[in-house]
Parts: C-alpha cells; sequence; structure tokens
C-alpha cells in the first residue's frame, strides 16, 4: 500500500465509518485490507483525524466517537454518516450542474459512471439533457481536446497561459497530468519546464493549448508535486508585501498564499503575502476595506497604491463620459 493523498485519505475515513458502525467493533487489520489503507497510519487518523468530526456547530456532543480496545474499534454518534444523505431539490440541481460541467471538461463519452449518475440524477429530479443542459464555452473548444489527449496520451503539451498576477499571457511548455478542481475551479496540473516545477493552471485562462509528440518527462522528485504535498505554488518568484487589514476582510487568509500573519489590537491583522505582479496587488485592493494600509512593500510599490488605482480608474471614467 503506497502513501495516500490527502483527499483519498478523507474519501476512505468517511466510507469506513458506516461500513465500521455495522460490523460491530472490527479489527484494525481487516479495516486496513478492506480500504487499502496503511494500517500504522489507520490509528493515528481515527482517534486524531476523525474523532475530531463532526456536524454544525462542532459541539463536543456533536463530534465523532472513536473507541479502540484490544486492537478492535467501535464508533457512535456518527448515525447522521451512517446513512445515505437526502438531498434537497437545489442541492440535487447543483449536483448535477458539476457533474455536467466535470462531464464537458472529460469528454462526454469518457466516463461510463459519470454518465450513468448524470442519467440518475436527472431521472431524480424530472430533467433530461433537452430541460437541463449547460452551455460552458470556455470548456468546449478545440483547446480542451488537445488537452484531453495529452494527458491519455502522456504527451508534452505547449499553451499559452493568461497569468491573472501578472496581467500577461506567456507561452510555455508542459507535461499534462490530470485535470483537477480545487476551490470551485478546475485547473490542469503539470510539470512546467518554464518554471521547472509542478504548477496548477486554470483551465479558463489558458488561452491556446498544441499538443506535441514528445512524451512527458517528469522529474523524479514527483512527491513535491501540488497535489502530493497540499501546497500552494506560484508561479513565479515575487516580493513580500506586508498589509494591515480589518476584520472585515479577514476572508484573505484563507484565500490567498499567506506567509505570516498577526492579530491587531483593534481586531484586524497584519498580513504578509508575496506579491508576484502590481496588477494583481491593485485588484486586490479594491476589494479591500477603505482603512487598508501598505505597511512594508518593494520600493516599487507606493504606499498609496490603493489610492492612486481608485482615482485612475475614477479619471478614466471621468473621460469616457
Amino acid at each position: 500500500m503506497g502513501k495516500l493523498k490527502a483527499v483519498e485519505k478523507l474519501e476512505r475515513l468517511l466510507a469506513m465509518i458506516p461500513w465500521i458502525m455495522s460490523n460491530d467493533g472490527p479489527t484494525l487489520e481487516s479495516i486496513a485490507q478492506r480500504f487499502e489503507y496503511p494500517e500504522p497510519l489507520l490509528l493515528d487518523d481515527l482517534t486524531k483525524v476523525l474523532f475530531m468530526v463532526g456536524p454544525y456547530p462542532h459541539t463536543p456532543d456533536t463530534l465523532i466517537e472513536v473507541l479502540v480496545e484490544d486492537g478492535r474499534v467501535w464508533i457512535d454518534q456518527a448515525d447522521w454518516l451512517a446513512r445515505p444523505i437526502r438531498l434537497t431539490p437545489e442541492q440535487g440541481f447543483l449536483v448535477l450542474r458539476k457533474a455536467k460541467t466535470l462531464a464537458i471538461i472529460q469528454g462526454k463519452n469518457d466516463s461510463y459512471a459519470l454518465n450513468s449518475a448524470i442519467e440518475k440524477l436527472e431521472k431524480c429530479l424530472g430533467q433530461s439533457g433537452d430541460t437541463f443542459d449547460l452551455d460552458i464555452a470556455e470548456f468546449q473548444n478545440q483547446d480542451l481536446s488537445e488537452i484531453n489527449k495529452s494527458i491519455e496520451t502522456g504527451t508534452q503539451l505547449r499553451i499559452r497561459y493568461y497569468a491573472y498576477s501578472k496581467d500577461e499571457s506567456t507561452t510555455r511548455t508542459v507535461h499534462p497530468i490530470e485535470i483537477v478542481n480545487r476551490d470551485h475551479s478546475h485547473y490542469l496540473h503539470a510539470y512546467c519546464n518554464t518554471a521547472r516545477d509542478y504548477r496548477l493552471f486554470r483551465l479558463d485562462r489558458i488561452l491556446e493549448a498544441r499538443g506535441t509528440s514528445k512524451i512527458n518527462n517528469l522529474p523524479d522528485e514527483e512527491a513535491e508535486s501540488i497535489l502530493n504535498g497540499e501546497k500552494w505554488d506560484l508561479e513565479s518568484e515575487g516580493s513580500p508585501v506586508t498589509l494591515v487589514i480589518s476584520q472585515e476582510d479577514s476572508w484573505i487568509l484563507s484565500t490567498y498564499p499567506i506567509q505570516n500573519y498577526s492579530s491587531t489590537d483593534d481586531g484586524g491583522f497584519e498580513v504578509e503575502l508575496i506579491v508576484t505582479g502590481i496588477a494583481w496587488l491593485k485588484r486586490l485592493l479594491l476589494r479591500l476595506s477603505p482603512n487598508t494600509k501598505i505597511l512594508k512593500s518593494p520600493d516599487y510599490i507606493p504606499a498609496d497604491l490603493a489610492k492612486q488605482t481608485a482615482i485612475a480608474i475614477t479619471d478614466r471614467y471621468k473621460q469616457n463620459l
């Protein structure tokens, strides 16, 4: 059994809950074999990870109870995971939309299991392909076909990619691995020759893709890839910028790759993040509270950048009146 990725661990932990509950104390060995989970890791994850899982409001009385005794495992207070969850119509339509988006990305004829699930969802919701279809222009083009083909054949790909952080497009050669979903967006996971590292490229920012006949040549240290490391990898080197933000802007702590942060006396935060392009920083500052301050930055980034950007936008608007 090889090393499991974080997503695989979560999926298997959730899948084993109802099985453990219905088998009255199965052994750690039997659980590890059935779910292909490394036994030394299983005990640690059952008692330190699964033990902290529970529905809102996450109070002690709602958390799962895991009891391990004499090599056997019992689980209590997890009835909400011991039976299938009933979706509301709204949730059902959301799942159907996600499934159809995935079908477009992977190719409608490439997955029998996915197509079967879509048909069952449509039947439950009283829909069909004629009444509930998707038209996602950025995923329905020749470039996506080239990307899928390169993944299937294990060949390198030439892409023209728009970097949002630097507000510019670059052409690079990548070694495609797979298409993944992160933070509600779809990405191409690939090794990039330009960055000499693994990267995630948002599909809707790949402006052009052309396949090649060259076989992928991934470095030996694949364990350092984004998905295995569960880490942020920036597209290029950047400069550290320290901002002082208010409590209402605390959402950026979980949205962007923050280097360091600390609380301020007024309930806000002092955050340090890496900025790879001034255009990206301008857009961020316009989304934050007017009280946001640039505390530390390189010489080319002025302390009143937000004010300058707002004035420039206002002047441009006045010129177009």
